[in-house]
């Protein structure tokens, strides 16, 4: 019987110091912490990646923003000029000739959702036409209906890491298949179980430690069929 393709690996490079030159050759891809924005209740504070990343000769990685609410900020409470202002900092964050895409890294709680979607709706208008425009999510928001079915964006990377004390039971869920409107993409965690779920075309990895080739090697021989 024929076999389906494994999926398309993509190596998330957080903040800390990364050589991943053991890639060239490879078909992994990279997505890289380029800046964390946190914002406030009066300003977005730019904090960009501190810490050394080298690549392969030819390698342009994603770019991936991480965004954090502090001392009690609201993404619902911002204006429309000011998620303006947000969106065009995102792009000059991310929209350089060293990097493509924008994949957005954010917690956005409930009563923040449509405030998000405000944002990446004008991040999709401002974004160059080829430019893919991911976010980052909560397994609970692939359920049937969910407000991630009204976002402009190319791909939704559900985190099946880190999921706390119902891990289980949203491992149970994704073991079927990847539940609407997040299908495609899932991230996972090398230090957890990395069940792929069927129906994966792009799998992201998150490594709490620097990658190294035997770490890489060994998420390729799982995904060998």
């Amino acid at each position: 019987m024929p076999t389906s393709e494994p999926p398309r690996v993509v190596l998330w490079a957080w903040e800390r110091p990364e050589d991943l030159r053991f890639l060239e050759g490879q078909s992994a891809e990279v997505a890289v912490l380029l800046a964390t924005v946190e914002l406030t209740n009066t300003s977005n504070i730019i904090q960009r990646r501190r810490q050394p990343l080298r690549l392969p000769p030819g390698l342009v990685p994603r770019a991936t923003v991480r965004l954090e609410m502090r001392g009690g900020a609201s993404l619902a409470r911002f204006s429309a000029e000011r998620i303006s202002v947000l969106a065009d900092q995102l792009i000059t964050l991310a929209v350089r000739p060293e990097a493509t895409g924008l994949q957005i890294d954010f917690d956005a709680r409930e009563s923040e959702y449509d405030a998000y979607v405000s944002l990446l709706h004008v991040l999709r208008a401002r974004l160059p036409p080829a430019h893919r425009l991911s976010i980052t999510g909560l397994a609970s928001w692939c359920v049937p209906g969910s407000w991630v079915a009204r976002a402009p964006v190319d791909e939704v990377v559900p985190q099946l890491f880190r999921m706390g004390p119902e891990a289980a039971i949203w491992r149970r869920r994704f073991a079927r298949e990847i539940p609407q409107p997040c299908q495609g993409s899932v991230g996972l965690a090398f230090d957890e179980p990395r069940a792929v779920p069927p129906g994966t075309r792009t799998l992201y990895v998150f490594n709490p430690k620097p990658w190294t080739a035997a770490d890489h090697a060994r998420i390729v021989e799982e995904l060998s069929p």
